[in-house]
């Protein structure tokens, strides 16, 4: 543990960050405003439909294998 470690309150410089990104054509696509009319997206229904059927194959499976503890009595 000899070794002296350094926190910073950010990762980078958001200004620096702007610039870069303005700068680059490459990642305009972060400027693109989200269209929640996308095909790609599944409507609420089909949503809810895969979240029962997701429930009705895993009803009973367990998803975190269970902890022992040992105990002394």
């Amino acid at each position: 543990m000899g070794k002296e470690a350094e926190y910073f309150s950010k990762d980078f410089e958001w200004e620096k960050l702007k610039e870069e990104v303005e700068s680059n054509p490459s990642l305009s696509y972060h400027f693109q405003t989200f269209d929640s009319n996308s095909p790609s997206l599944p409507s609420p229904s089909q949503d809810s439909q895969a979240w029962n059927q997701f429930h009705i194959r895993h009803s009973t499976g367990r998803f975190f294998k269970e902890i022992l503890y040992p105990c002394e009595l």
